[in-house]
């Protein structure tokens, strides 16, 4: 029985540092800040879509035991389409409060007339798992979270792979420099690779104004860890690999990508290994990223360099009884 004290309300700024508490409680492994929240919320303002999102928090005695969220992704938009949050504090796991949150949220959802929700979870959470059947989500796709030990990488054994192909050169967004010209460059090359990425829905194209923010967040920019494949030939940028800062101690991985008509030539694993470098010369302990289950060539590249497959986080989703359609 759900304690009748619990009481929900939506979110405002103030909250932040009380669910970084909670997510930092929920989810000790994956730490986030104040900071890293404020900018993912600048990164949704920021676009020119009409996304829609509410924040919900549970408190017990003053005290915030959970909170719930929906959103929507700027790069896979679709009006009626919801991607969905619902984190309790450990302590109060199994005491009604992800019920009571749940209820609220498919209240706050429904005047939106949703076609599918996604929501997602670690596969060692079986109460996670459980409590989103439940509610009637159902896998549709699963993330391997993949962890390389950077002191302890061996470039000897590729040190034919390190050099880029002949004809390509290395550049890094550190090297193109701060300017209107170079995000546009960045984001002509990211805005194509992205689309090629798995994901549980058609990728739409990502705003701009989004993209401007996402890459200028203080707290988890890394110039030099942006780094670019250049086609001499023609000065076309044709692969590109993210390596971000985190709110931890270790460097994530972001966009990996090479344009169709460059790839089976080894640029993906030079840029890789690039990161790598740039990882171990600022003493990073280690590098964290997640690959979809159904994207065999980016796991086989990071299988080969050591990357150690941790558990993998398990998307599920609700849909309209008969609307079968993606993202369009």
């Amino acid at each position: 029985m759900t304690d009748p004290n619990l009481s929900i309300r939506p979110a405002t700024p103030a909250d932040l540092p009380a669910l970084v508490a909670l997510l930092n409680a929920v989810w000790p492994e994956q730490p986030v800040s104040v900071q890293g929240l404020q900018h993912d919320e600048n990164s949704q303002n920021a676009t020119p879509l009409p996304l829609k999102r509410g924040r919900l928090l549970a408190e017990l005695e003053g005290q915030l035991v959970g909170y719930a969220e929906y959103t929507q992704h700027p790069g896979m938009y679709h009006p009626r389409k919801f991607d969905a949050v619902l984190n309790v504090h450990p302590a109060y796991q199994g005491g009604g409060v992800g019920r009571a949150l749940a209820g609220r949220l498919w209240a706050e959802l429904a005047p939106h007339d949703p076609l599918s929700v996604t929501a997602g979870t670690r596969e060692n959470h079986p109460r996670g798992l459980d409590f989103l059947a439940r509610q009637g989500l159902r896998e549709v796709m699963r993330y391997f979270e993949s962890r390389l030990d950077v002191p302890a990488f061996d470039f000897a054994r590729f040190a034919a792979q390190e050099k880029l192909p002949d004809g390509y050169a290395l550049t890094s967004y550190a090297e193109l420099g701060e300017s209107e010209q170079s995000r546009r460059r960045l984001y002509r090359l990211w805005s194509e690779l992205r689309l090629d990425v798995p994901r549980p829905d058609l990728g739409t194209p990502w705003p701009f104004e989004s993209f401007v923010t996402r890459f200028h967040d203080a707290a988890s920019l890394l110039p030099e860890g942006l780094l670019i494949a250049v086609h001499l030939g023609s000065g076309r940028d044709v692969a590109l690999s993210e390596l971000w800062k985190s709110d931890g101690a270790h460097l994530n991985t972001g966009l990996t990508g090479v344009r169709r008509e460059y790839r089976h030539r080894g640029l993906a694993l030079s840029l890789k290994l690039a990161a790598i470098r740039v990882a171990r010369r600022l003493g990073v302990q280690d590098i964290r990223t997640r690959n979809a289950s159904n994207n065999p060539p980016m796991l086989g590249i990071n299988e080969r360099l050591g990357f150690r497959r941790e558990l993998a986080w398990i998307e599920s989703r609700w849909e309209r009884p008969g609307d079968t359609g993606r993202s369009a």
